[in-house]
């Protein structure tokens, strides 16, 4: 899920020394960082490119899976930014959704109402992902 849906689309960084990136083609210009540059790494574009996951519009969580994990490239999986800027929060957030899901799903189904848009539209113009008009569900309880 959060592959597909990073928290935030971008991260941003202070270039901290010098560096050139390199292009892949001559047709291309090099790009030159100077100290204080500010850079914003793409964590959408990342998670969705084909070279770090094949199929990066089908939503598989086996691709996370002991078995697989291996497979992953380093620095292509951030929803939380990776190294000593990572969230600090990350691990309690993630936990902490787990629960919740896991709570509300063994006592409710999650149902459409009135208001869900169907199929969900991303809304445009911001820069975190959310759904256009909101997310809207129903809770039903399950009889035990």
């Amino acid at each position: 899920m959060l592959r597909k849906w990073p928290p935030i689309i971008a991260k941003d960084r202070i270039c901290t020394k010098p560096y050139t990136l390199r292009t892949a083609t001559k047709e291309e210009k090099d790009i030159e960082f100077k100290v204080d540059d500010m850079i914003w790494i793409p964590t959408h574009a990342i998670h969705r490119c084909p070279e770090n996951y094949p199929n990066p519009e089908k939503f598989d969580p086996e691709r996370f899976s002991d078995e697989n994990k291996g497979n992953i490239k380093p620095y292509t999986y951030l929803p939380f930014g990776v190294g000593s800027r990572n969230c600090i929060g990350s691990r309690f957030a993630l936990l902490e959704v787990k629960v919740l899901l896991f709570k509300i799903l063994l006592n409710f189904e999650l149902i459409p109402t009135a208001k869900t848009i169907i199929p969900l539209k991303v809304a445009k113009g911001g820069l975190n992902h959310t759904a256009e008009g909101g997310f809207w569900f129903g809770l039903k309880r399950i009889q035990a």
